[in-house]
């Protein structure tokens, strides 16, 4: 589930030229799923004429070559505007990746936003800034690329996989160049069984390994590791998007063949933040199911194992649950309409202080300014009851959803309802 944010905002230098630029913030990885996003945002921007594009790399954890070969393409657009494509604070990784492929001798790489407006204002070319190769400068330069953050020395990773061989081995020395704990085995019982012993912070699991959905919902709903995260690695051919009755989601997954150095980032990545995440937070979950009442059900009593866990009193409890179904029943019968194609997709979050839910419908949404505006209203529940009296769609629902929680918004379209409850 990697995912990548693209973020641009229209800037000028500092210079006494003060000649404008676009910069252009990436947040996550330039993959297959995502390259499409990364491609028709360069070429919007570069629609609207961009001349100067500073793209800031510094929370880019992976790039493949085809979003490489994306880069040199624009960088040649806007050579052709008299312009420049940059990029600046690039990660040490995704920076060597670039460097095996040459393009630090066609594009760019400068260590900060000041250097690049140092550059824009100089007209300085690619070659010339970026030759580390020693072929225009004359002698051979390093690379300005960040220094990634080391992994907490207390990560604790389990991989399991059908049988040992020389993957396993190649994790193991990673994991431990990380200084972290390393863990083999060849089935989720045993995992189950040591959470306690090995406290993980990330499981790679091989979805060949029987029983892997059951596997995910005892560690993420009953165990006391919920914040655990899992890397589920699928066979060639795998359709991972598919619909499914009713699913649990893995924190990020790779589908074979991957390249292997994108596992290792994102197991990098994992070891650092699970950590720092068990001090902020003391659930996150993501699952999703279709609209119909047997998955409904299901989806229904996983919210409320998750809730019988909050240090909350029973009134309070039984309030959250009543929006929770308010907001689950609503997302399948008006925004759905109980199409068994339609998913329900329900977020948590929860930390010491709040728990929070999103639920998001496939509907097309509703006029939910007009609803929200209503439940302010002294007169809200008359006026409901009126609605309903003449055969329309009342808002009766949002009003209980209203009175049961601290919060209550829409957000998209009106097909996202964010419903919150203090806890402390």
């Amino acid at each position: 589930m990697s995912q990548l944010i693209v973020k641009s905002e229209e800037r000028v230098t500092e210079g006494e030229a003060g000649l404008p630029y676009t910069l252009v913030q990436l947040d996550g990885f330039i993959d297959a799923p995502s390259y499409e996003q990364f491609e028709s945002s360069l070429e919007s921007l570069a629609t609207a004429g961009a001349a100067h594009l500073v793209l800031d790399f510094s929370r880019v954890q992976y790039i493949n070559s085809t979003g490489i070969s994306a880069i040199i393409r624009f960088q040649g657009v806007c050579t052709e505007r008299g312009g420049q494509l940059m990029l600046v604070r690039v990660s040490r990784n995704v920076g060597l990746t670039m460097h095996l492929l040459g393009i630090t001798s066609l594009v760019p790489f400068l260590k900060d936003r000041a250097e690049a407006e140092a550059a824009i204002e100089s007209g300085e070319g690619a070659a010339t800034s970026v030759a580390f190769d020693g072929s225009e400068a004359g002698a051979p330069r390093e690379i300005p690329v960040m220094v990634s953050e080391p992994a907490a020395a207390r990560g604790s990773a389990v991989v399991v996989v059908p049988v040992e061989g020389p993957f396993t081995g190649v994790m193991q020395r990673r994991i431990s160049m990380l200084q972290g704990r390393f863990h083999l085995c060849h089935d989720t019982e045993t995992v189950l069984s040591r959470l306690d012993e090995w406290e993980p912070d990330l499981v790679v699991v091989d979805h060949r390994i029987p029983g892997i959905d059951r596997f995910l919902e005892r560690l993420k709903i009953d165990s006391d590791s919920p914040l655990t995260s899992v890397i589920v690695l699928y066979p060639r051919g795998s359709d991972v998007g598919r619909k499914r009755d009713f699913r649990i989601w893995e924190n990020d997954y790779l589908v074979d063949p991957f390249d292997l150095m994108k596992l290792f980032v994102l197991a990098e990545t994992e070891l650092r933040r699970v950590p720092k995440d068990r001090d902020l937070f003391t659930q996150q979950l993501k699952f999703e199911f279709v609209s119909v009442r047997e998955s409904m059900e299901k989806g229904l009593q996983l919210g409320n194992r998750l809730l019988q866990k909050l240090d909350i009193g029973d009134k309070d409890r039984t309030a959250l649950y009543a929006a929770f179904k308010e907001g689950v029943e609503n997302a399948a019968a008006h925004g759905n309409r109980f199409d068994p194609e339609k998913r329900i997709v329900v977020t948590c979050v929860i930390d010491p202080k709040r728990a929070t839910f999103l639920i998001e419908d496939e509907g097309e949404g509703f006029d939910h300014v007009y609803y929200m505006q209503q439940i302010d209203n002294q007169e809200a529940f008359k006026r409901a009851k009126e609605r309903i009296r003449q055969g329309n769609r009342g808002g009766l629902g949002i009003l209980l959803m209203h009175k049961c929680t601290d919060r209550l918004e829409y957000t998209g379209r009106g097909n996202i309802v964010r419903i919150e409850k203090r806890l402390a």
